[in-house]
């Protein structure tokens, strides 16, 4: 129920910087054109592209909260992910266009009005803002983390577009514009990056950022009645979902005792590393005979009690 609750609140976060989005715009497009600033146009197309993103964001929300059925047995939690991975390279095009309209403008300089780049720089940073504070506690979620950082950006790029503005008031120079453009440009690239490159590690099914599959099976041989771990596989299904495969030796014990170490191998993993989705497989002593198999560590080491 509280997840529910928390996509629908964020949802209604969305559809709202939808509207303010597209009315925002509008005007920076207009008003940019009218003053000939390629950094307020540029901050218009980096404004476009969360539209898509947007929509696309919200979109993995209903699909997240969807349950899992016959053929997706995981359910839609990946639904989120693949919107971050989307919306990444939506913004690195849009950062690759910024870049070239920059240097177009540094060839061929226009006049910048600096009035009317501040007047809506400032509504920008209104807008921008707002819509990031109503975001930063919904960010750990990745697809809701890739909208916080397309704001977060827009809001940073705002505050570049004033201080240029009275830049160019104050100094005349016309090339600030365009270097400003670059500078947002950057920013955008940057975030595009790390949006990508974790939305891939989670699509790829690579270990969870943070973890160490080392330091796992090591938490699970401290459990009473472990003897060995391998075959060790952790992926990640959502944002904040995590799954595990693994192989334990044990004894050969009853199996009342066969649950009680399973119960406890899985309450470790959730509390310690957030796994809540286990598979474990056992292996009793009597079953392995003398062929034994480890995980084996980056160095070429094994991991498991000695006897």
């Amino acid at each position: 129920m509280h997840e529910l609750k928390h996509g629908g609140s964020s949802g209604w976060v969305v559809k709202t910087a939808v509207v303010v989005t597209l009315a925002l715009v509008v005007t920076e497009f207009v008003v940019g054109s009218m003053g000939h600033s390629l950094a307020l146009i540029g901050d218009g197309w980096h404004n476009l592209s969360d539209v898509p993103t947007l929509i696309f964001s919200w979109f993995a929300l209903y699909l997240e909260q969807k349950p899992p059925d016959r053929q997706r047995t995981y359910g839609y939690q990946r639904a989120g992910v693949l919107a971050a991975f989307v919306n990444g390279l939506i913004l690195v095009g849009v950062s690759l266009y910024i870049c070239f309209d920059g240097y177009r403008r540094m060839v061929q300089p226009e006049p910048v009005s600096a009035g009317k780049m501040l007047i809506v720089g400032i509504i920008a940073l209104a807008v921008n803002a707002s819509v990031t504070i109503g975001l930063a506690r919904q960010h750990r979620d990745l697809n809701l983390r890739a909208v916080f950082i397309h704001y977060l950006g827009d809001t940073l790029s705002n505050v570049g577009i004033i201080v240029g503005a009275l830049l160019i008031r104050s100094t005349g120079q016309q090339l600030i514009d365009p270097l400003l453009a670059f500078l947002i440009a950057g920013m955008i690239l940057w975030s595009a990056i790390h949006v990508i490159a974790e939305s891939a590690d989670i699509l790829l099914e690579s270990l969870p950022k943070g973890m160490s599959l080392e330091q796992i099976a090591a938490a699970m041989l401290r459990i009473p009645g472990v003897r060995e771990v391998h075959d060790v596989h952790v992926w990640s299904l959502g944002s904040e979902s995590h799954a595990l495969s693994c192989h334990v030796h044990i004894l050969d014990v009853p199996t009342s005792e066969s649950e009680r170490i399973g119960h406890h191998v899985r309450e470790v993993l959730a509390h310690k590393f957030g796994i809540t989705h286990s598979t474990i497989q056992f292996e009793h002593e009597h079953e392995l005979g003398e062929f034994h198999k480890y995980m084996p560590e980056p160095a070429g080491k094994k991991v498991g009690r000695e006897q």
